[in-house]
């Protein structure tokens, strides 16, 4: 039992220059084209804001840059130097010409690269350049290999697989977030009052429900080959008056939790609930869904089903292809 919890480098405009020295300008026109020819990549030079250059060697294929290799290189140049997210526009720079997020530029008042005091002036050039580059997305290395246009991207990511989960424990406190594999191992090490049970017919036990304030119950059933995430709320809306929510969540996706189908039954002085539905997915906040689909206990009901402080849950889960074959 737990009672709830009140609840970066410099970057600049690419200036392409292929290196000669002053010893070298008698050179004939035939020397340096087959220098040119001979050479397997070309330099270009970004000067920073301490008048440092930076150095890129980009591929060539017969004499000129690869269209990807170049692609890549303009796409690094839109990292931003405070978020390193990609700069998409309206994109921002200061008076000397380092770009920045939009995002980042709102919680800044001088430039993170110079140090100058921040301008609202747009770098319409990069903007333009940004609208015809293909970037890849920002849940990359949570293992989502897609690449696509600015305009696609925020829409892709904000529905994204791969976006990382948050922390599904009913506590707001709990920042933690995390590829979907490392959930379960998440809850079950940081958060001690989560007990675990085996088996698709167990028995979920919330004990002294009759506590005043709000409070919360939860556990996590593994059944076939899965973990699924029983919680219990109690909300307290106001003098002597209170409400139990009940839920099964999948850890998993939502195509995955829409395979299987969970009951919830309260049996007590010759009385009997049952509730069915299928399970949600911890994509979907406990809060998101608070006034949908999942079972809804008043406190007097609670204290018909409840024996010594105490209401046992009965929780089967099952496939939801079984049910449709029987």
């Amino acid at each position: 039992m737990l009672p709830r919890r009140q609840s970066a480098p410099a970057l600049a405009l690419p200036c392409c220059v292929v290196s000669t020295s002053s010893s070298k300008e008698a050179t004939s026109t035939a020397a340096i084209q087959e220098d040119l020819h001979n050479s397997p990549t070309v330099s270009t030079s970004t000067t920073d804001g301490a008048g440092e250059q930076i150095m890129e060697r980009l591929p060539l294929v017969c004499g000129k840059p690869q269209e990807a290799s170049i692609s890549d290189f303009l796409v690094s140049l839109l990292e931003c130097p405070v978020c390193f997210g990609y700069m998409m526009p309206p994109i921002m720079q200061c008076s000397r010409g380092h770009l920045i997020c939009s995002t980042c530029r709102q919680k800044l008042t001088v430039c993170p690269v110079c140090r100058v005091t921040m301008s609202n002036i747009r770098n319409l050039a990069m903007e333009k350049v940004a609208s015809k580059l293909i970037f890849p997305c920002k849940h990359t290395h949570f293992g989502c290999r897609v690449r696509l246009s600015y305009a696609d991207k925020k829409d892709h990511e904000d529905d994204c697989e791969f976006r990382p989960y948050f922390c599904p424990y009913p506590d707001e406190k709990c920042v933690w977030q995390g590829a979907l594999k490392d959930v379960y191992k998440h809850l079950i090490t940081s958060h001690e009052n989560v007990i675990t049970m085996e088996g698709s017919d167990i028995i979920f036990l919330a004990t002294n429900v009759n506590l005043e304030g709000a409070l919360d119950w939860t556990m996590i059933q593994s059944c076939h080959g899965r973990h699924f995430l029983l919680s219990l709320e109690k909300i307290h809306l106001g003098e002597g008056c209170q409400q139990y929510f009940a839920a099964c969540r999948m850890i998993g996706t939502m195509r995955d939790a829409s395979e299987f189908v969970y009951g919830i039954s309260v049996e007590a002085n010759n009385r009997t609930l049952k509730w069915q539905s299928k399970p949600r997915s911890i994509r979907e906040s406990f809060v998101a869904f608070t006034n949908a689909d999942f079972l809804v206990l008043n406190k007097s009901t609670v204290e018909l089903f409840s024996e010594d402080g105490n209401l046992a849950l009965n929780v089967i889960i099952t496939r939801a292809e079984d049910i449709n074959e029987s």
